[in-house]
Parts: C-alpha cells; structure tokens; sequence
C-alpha cells in the first residue's frame, strides 16, 4: 500500500512539475499584418491577418487585436505540417511612455533627478526627489445589508499630493499640486512618464513540423466601414454617364497593401450588436444577457444602407469627374456581391478615397406626380393642410436609367449633373444588372399642376360596418397639368384611391392593392402616362365611390 501510495506520490510530483514548466515555457511575440478585408456599410469590417509561424512545437503571443463580434472569430494554421492545439485569451499589462502634461507628472518623470522647484510664488526647494505616490484605489466596497433601509456608500479613492525631496536639511515633503515651477540641476528636465495599460492577448500553442505554415486570424469587428456615392452626367441626351466611387472610414487597424472588398446586398448578421467572450470586454453576466436579449440588428445592412451623404468630383469644369473607366474586379457570392480594390494602404483614424467604375446607361427623362388618399386610416376625410396648398402640387422631374453593366449599383447618394452643373442628389438604389432604377432630380416648376375632387352624391347612413355607420359618396376628380416647358414631356401620374372607380377619362392603369383588407373600402391605385405637348395641357376626370364613417 506504502508503495502504490509512492508511485502516486511521485506521479502527481512530476505531472505538477510538468505542468509548471508548460506554465512557465516563454511565449514568443507572433506580430500579425492585416492581409484582406471585406467591408459592410454598417461599421462592420471582415478582417483577415496573419503570420509565419517558428518552427516546431511554439507557444506564441498575439496582442493588438480588436474586440470581434461574437462567433466571428477563427483562429487556424495554414500550410503543411501546421496545427493549432489550444488559444487562451487573457489581459496583458505593458508599460508606454507617453508625454507629461502637468507639472505633477514632470515631477514624477524626473523622481531620481535633482531639481529646483518654486512653490508658493517665490519659496524654492533644491533637492533629489525621492518619490511621488501614487493615489489609493478604492477598497472593494462592503456588502450591504440585505435588509438596509438605505443604499450603502461607496468607499472612494485617495488622492495623492505628496512629492518626497532629499534636501541638504532632510527629507521634505510637499504638495506637489503647489509646485509652480520646475528645472533640473545639471541638465533638461525629463518629459515622458510610463503608464501602464492593459490588453487583451492571445495565448496560442501550436505546430509547425515543416515550418511553412502560418497562423491566420479571422473575425468580423467594428470600427471600419465604406461609403459609396455616384454622380450621374445627363449631358448627352439619351445616354447617362455614370460614375462610382467609395471611400474607405477606418477607425480599427492600420491596412499596408491590403486587398479590400467592398460588399453590397443585405447580409444577415444576428450578432452584429454582441461582442465576442474571447474579447474580454465583459462578464459572464453581461454577455448571457446580450446573448438572451441581442439589438434588432438582424439586417444592419439594410438598415444603414447609406452610410455617408459625401458628393464626389469637382462641378466647377464641363466634364465628370476625372477617374479611369475600368470597373473594379467583382465577384457574386450567393446574394451579395463583392467589389475588389487591390493595395490599399490606410493608416488607423485616415479616410480614402477610391475610383470604382465608370459606366454608360441609357437613360429616360421621367416626370412624376404622386397624389395621396383622401381618406386617412380610420377612414375619415383628411384634414386639408393650408400650407400644402400654398406651396402647390409637387411634380419631380426625374430620370430612369437601365443598369447594363455586369454588376449591380449598390444603394448610394446620387449627384445629377448636366454640363458640369448640379442639377440635385437624391438616393440611387440597389439595381441588378439589367434591371432599372429611378432617380430624383429636383421638381418641375416649369411643370403647373391642380386638382379638385367634388361631391356629386351623398348617401347617409348607406352601410354599416363593424358597428359604425357610413355614408356613400360619389366624388368626382379633376386634374389639370399645363406645361411650360418649350418641348415635350411623358407625365406620370399616380393616384392612391379608397373606394370603388367608376369613370376615368383618359382611361387609367387600375391596380387593386392587397391594403387595408379589414376596411370597407377597397384600395386602389391608378396610373396615367400622359403625353403632353411643349407649352401644351393635359386633363384628367374620374369618378369614384367611397364610403366614410359617420
């Protein structure tokens, strides 16, 4: 027995020593480079670094990364012979010196140093300082009652103002914040201070038998973002020039000749809003109830489409924007698409600025006016505002162009331009290849539009639903659009309607909507495509029953 207990004695003493030694073996720095990038418009950043790894059996340290989104982060050795054993996250101190700011702070840079201070406007001290304390922290605090009438008080910290001198007469201490001036006998005055700061690092063990592999970081972070804007060239009559650009915000990581995509779509990112445990940025706790309760950041994309309202190029000549009219290299994964810029070199808190394409669309000069319901959601009469009848009827002269490139526009500001003139900006948004998009210019003045809507018939109490009463009226509308523009022009008007169309000259497209089903009046839309001469006018009448609550 004596001797099985020896066995176990002398196994556990050299499993313990093992341990220690595997505990103690030194980690080598592994510095890492950023090597890819893809970018969302939401601030979300897909960051790919790595490095070579030593070879053999090596335990290295990684620092310097930012806090990941939470499932997002993977860690794996690429190359033959390589293979990750296990990754541990932990909070590293290290010591920087950084610049003294105040007269305290001088004072403690130069503790060893013998000095001259003046305090107290003309009293001077010559001596070696000995010390300048630091301030006590905050002891933890005192569990309060569980039945405490009153929340408990927080204990402080301490403040310290003590600087320690080493005086020909003694030790002296003074008020460090009274010293008005300091020099250094001898010599200059030291001016940085150490401060200590602490990080999360990472702590990998891993295999490298042939020494080619390496250790490749991914994860998706915070902090980087791309910023798409257009600007659309009408001065050719039937065929847009237009051209992409994106700029690059980046407040995460220094980019040396990165490869950098920018992505479009509406990407799905459920955590988007949650950080992950290995970033070390809070408690079990915290993270349990984020994980529990996570930010609707289901579509982040979708929700953050244009991120940055930035116009690009110079209006000031009669031409675009002076960029090369190759497109940036593309590729279609599933439902997004990926824009590629090579070699982007950006420093940490720089922005860029970078030419994506430049492409010709044909183009159509469209003239839009939109007229709302009558009738509001609780299918009452709508309340006339006095200041939209002074400001008139808003007709929007814009154009509809067909994207007929090989990659689609991703939603964006959009600058029109004629000539080398601002026309206006509006949202360009996402367009597939192939498909058509349309584009706000700014409103037609020279384009005059009325309209009225008379009663013709009125029933009282004609129906009752869900308990209410209603009347049944027979409306009759009048539209009126006169054009003083001096060529022609394609009007296109769009009506939204509660109630049933009897009558409309000319005839219109009627579109019955699948709104407010739960309501007594169907809802409806129609549409004109009216032709209208240069300096010429154009009339609409229909009519139409609508039942209103009492």
């Amino acid at each position: 027995m004596k001797a099985t207990l020896g066995v176990v004695l002398v196994g556990m003493v050299a499993w313990m020593a093992a341990y220690a030694a595997l505990a103690e073996e030194p980690a080598t720095a592994l510095p890492t480079t950023v090597v890819a990038v893809s970018l969302f418009k939401n601030g979300l950043g897909f960051m790919a670094r790595e490095a070579p790894l030593p070879r053999g059996d090596v335990t290295v340290l990684v620092d310097g990364l930012p806090a990941p989104v939470h499932g997002t982060l993977w860690v794996e050795t690429r190359g033959d012979g390589g293979a990750l054993k296990d990754l541990i996250a932990f909070e590293r101190e290290s010591v920087q010196q950084l610049p003294a700011l105040t007269v305290a702070e001088l004072l403690e840079a130069n503790v060893g140093e013998t000095v001259e201070a003046r305090y107290g406007g003309t009293s001077v001290i010559r001596g070696k300082i000995l010390a300048v304390p630091e301030s006590r922290p905050a002891p933890p605090p005192t569990p309060a009652p569980r039945y405490a009438l009153s929340p408990s008080v927080l204990p402080s910290s301490e403040a310290a103002s003590l600087v320690l001198f080493d005086t020909p007469n003694g030790m002296v201490a003074l008020n460090k914040n009274a010293i008005d001036q300091l020099s250094r006998v001898g010599g200059p005055l030291k001016t940085t201070v150490p401060r200590k700061k602490r990080a999360t690092a990472l702590h990998a063990r891993a295999t490298n038998a042939s020494g080619a592999a390496r250790l490749v970081i991914q994860y998706l972070a915070r902090g980087i973002s791309w910023a798409p804007s257009y600007v659309i060239d009408i001065s050719e009559p039937k065929t847009a020039r237009i051209t992409a650009k994106a700029e690059i915000v980046n407040d995460l990581d220094d980019l040396d000749n990165v490869a950098v995509k920018f992505i479009t779509g509406y990407p799905n990112i459920q955590f988007a809003d949650v950080t992950d445990p290995m970033a070390l940025r809070e408690d079990l706790a915290t993270f349990l109830a984020s994980l529990a309760n996570p930010p609707s950041a289901g579509q982040p994309g979708a929700r953050r489409a244009v991120v940055m309202q930035n116009l690009g190029g110079s209006m000031a000549g009669q031409t675009t924007p002076g960029v090369p009219t190759n497109a940036l290299e593309g590729q279609a994964t599933e439902e997004l698409f990926f824009y590629e810029r090579k070699g982007v070199s950006l420093k940490n808190g720089e922005r860029g600025y970078y030419p994506m394409f430049t492409a010709e669309s044909p183009y159509d000069h469209v003239y839009q006016w939109k007229i709302g319901d009558t009738l509001d959601e609780q299918e009452r009469q709508r309340a006339e505002d006095a200041r939209d009848a002074e400001r008139g009827e808003e007709i929007w002269h814009s154009v509809r162009l067909t994207n007929g490139g090989r990659v689609p526009w991703t939603t964006a500001p959009a600058m029109t331009v004629q000539a080398g003139q601002p026309l206006g900006q509006d949202v360009l948004y996402y367009t597939s290849a192939g498909g058509k998009t349309t584009v706000k210019i700014t409103r037609a003045v020279d384009i005059k539009a009325e309209r009225t809507e008379l009663e013709v018939d009125r029933k009282r109490n004609a129906a009752t639903f869900y308990g209410s009463s209603y009347t049944l009226l027979t409306v009759r509308g009048q539209l009126k659009v006169t054009n003083f523009k001096d060529r022609s022009v394609t009007l296109t008007i769009t009506k939204d309607l509660s109630g049933e169309v009897v009558t409309s000259s000319p005839a219109a497209k009627v579109q019955q909507l699948a709104k407010g089903l739960k309501k007594a009046n169907p809802h409806s839309q129609l549409t004109w495509e009216l032709p209208i001469n240069a300096r010429g006018k154009a009339d609409v009448d229909y009519t139409y029953r609508v039942y209103v609550r009492e």
